[in-house]
């Protein structure tokens, strides 16, 4: 009979046995992860040197600085309901000043605006609704130049609206008359632009019945009276 110890079979499965324990660190020389931390080093130290430039010229240069844009000394009213001139409108529509409803202020270190908005009443028969909503806006910070021009000149992007575009002259650096017909709705809008400071007059005509067509008076019947206007509203916010 063999008398020699019998030799273990192999284990079953989900035997626990335990997996060679991995070596305590990854073998010297090239491998796979060595690219990646050769890499990290010109990064960082470009980072580093960098955050050191851009940390030595802030030092110098006081910190960054705000753009900043011309205001030519206009300032915002307290009351725009007040202050904004009503006078050429006034030979077209009879003005509602409501002591109920003043003008609204809204001041920041980026931008100081004034608004007002008032009922008007057409002095012509027919002329249906009308509104007038006037607002100045001092923009401290920033250049509102490429909005303006990109906002008149596209004004008519709304659908089944029609628009009319007009530049006009001897008003700040640039001014357009802006005329939409949007169904039964007509707004007609009168933007300055000088330095920084931007003043907008927009008068909203609406028809008394959905029958009838773009009500009230044309761009070119309120061009001078809004003109009139803006000039007088503007030289008292600069005075």
């Amino acid at each position: 009979m063999n008398t020699s110890p019998q030799q273990p079979s192999a284990p079953y499965a989900g035997s626990a046995v335990p997996s060679p324990a991995p070596p305590p660190h990854p073998p010297a020389g090239p491998g796979p992860s060595a690219a990646p931390r050769r890499l990290w080093i010109p990064v960082l130290a470009g980072a580093v040197a960098a955050s050191v430039f851009w940390g030595g010229f802030l030092a110098l240069s006081d910190g960054p600085r705000a753009a900043t844009t011309d205001t030519r000394a206009y300032k915002v009213s307290t009351d725009l309901c007040q202050d904004a001139s009503t006078e050429a409108i006034g030979s077209l529509f009879t003005v509602k000043h409501d002591e109920d409803k003043p003008g609204s202020v809204l001041r920041h270190e980026a931008m100081d605006r004034s608004e007002c908005y008032l009922d008007l009443e057409p002095k012509k028969t027919g002329a249906g609704m009308v509104t007038l909503s006037t607002m100045v806006t001092l923009h401290k910070e920033a250049d509102r130049t490429p909005e303006f021009i990109a906002e008149a000149e596209s004004a008519g992007y709304l659908a089944k609206s029609k628009a009319t575009v007009k530049k006009v002259t001897g008003l700040g650096d640039r001014a357009y008359l802006v005329s939409v017909d949007i169904d039964t709705i007509r707004m007609t809008t009168l933007s300055v632009l000088d330095g920084g400071t931007e003043y907008t007059a927009k008068l909203t005509q609406s028809s008394a019945t959905a029958d009838e067509s773009a009500p009230g008076y044309d761009a070119d019947q309120l061009q001078p009276v809004l003109v009139k206007d803006a000039k007088a509203t503007l030289a008292k916010l600069r005075s």
